[in-house]
């Protein structure tokens, strides 16, 4: 049964902290916190102030060990938040509390998910410092060799469809495809996709201002990403899993839409 909430949307910034980077050409003057789930109402209503971070980071790996996926949200509801357009101005802060795993740069805007998952290791080096100082799990498809002893490694399997070895991804051609097959082997039995739209908005490819590479066209979307959903979808609905798309505009159709408040319900 689904119960009505108010649902609050407003422009919240990222919350991070002030960090090193090797992104040279963009410039960013916002100022920022770093908050706790417990924190984060407390948070907004505070003066922000840049926060000083010292990397305490493992050392980097001299060699890979590829992880096993342990079941650890066995019979939960798992959000995996994408980074498109339907997300922007959303309120992350309702998803405190849930099992939530964040793709990429997601985890600026909810730095207390459960779990952060990146395909490319790019994104290490442009992220690092919030990456090395992100308490939670951390998923990576295939080293990096800058990547740190809690980064868990996981080995690039078929393109399409679902990898029942713990170890193993399906990749899909896209990090939104392998982080539901992460999100199966964690024992999710319901999958909500926020931020999965599979096309640009308006010109607007993301929620965030997206990464220092040329981002995706919706020929890309259209050749390289949507055509494996359909059998993972097949897969996931055997396998007893249910996935609900809450961007109701995606170019993504094979799982039943729903909106951003709908999906709320099921915390």
């Amino acid at each position: 049964m689904q119960r009505n909430r108010n649902i609050r949307k407003v422009t919240q910034p990222p919350i991070v902290v002030e960090h090193t980077t090797n992104i040279q050409h963009r410039q960013n003057n916002r100022n920022f916190i770093k908050t706790s789930p417990g924190q984060a109402d407390h948070a907004t209503r505070m003066p922000r102030k840049n926060i000083g971070v010292v990397n305490s980071a493992q050392p980097p790996l001299s060699h890979v060990t590829y992880a096993t996926v342990e079941n650890s949200f066995e019979g939960e509801t798992v959000y995996i938040i994408g980074g498109g357009p339907s997300l922007k101005n959303f309120d992350f802060r309702q998803l405190t509390g849930s099992k939530t795993i964040a793709i990429n740069k997601a985890i600026l805007f909810q730095p207390w998910a459960s779990v952060l998952y990146w395909t490319d290791v790019r994104f290490y080096s442009w992220y690092k410092n919030e990456i090395d100082n992100y308490k939670g799990l951390k998923f990576a498809l295939n080293p990096g060799s800058q990547y740190t002893k809690d980064i868990k490694i996981l080995k690039k399997g078929k393109a399409y469809g679902l990898e029942t070895d713990t170890q193993t991804l399906a990749h899909g051609n896209n990090s939104g495809y392998a982080a539901i097959n992460l999100a199966y082997h964690l024992g999710a039995k319901r999958i909500i996709l926020l931020g999965f739209d599979m096309a640009s908005n308006g010109g607007e490819s993301h929620f965030h201002d997206g990464y220092p590479t040329r981002s995706a066209g919706d020929r890309m979307f259209q050749d390289k990403f949507l055509p494996g959903f359909k059998q993972l979808a097949a897969e996931l609905t055997n396998a007893g899993v249910s996935v609900l798309n809450a961007a109701p505009y995606s170019k993504l159709t094979v799982f039943p839409k729903i909106t951003l408040e709908q999906s709320l319900s099921f915390r």
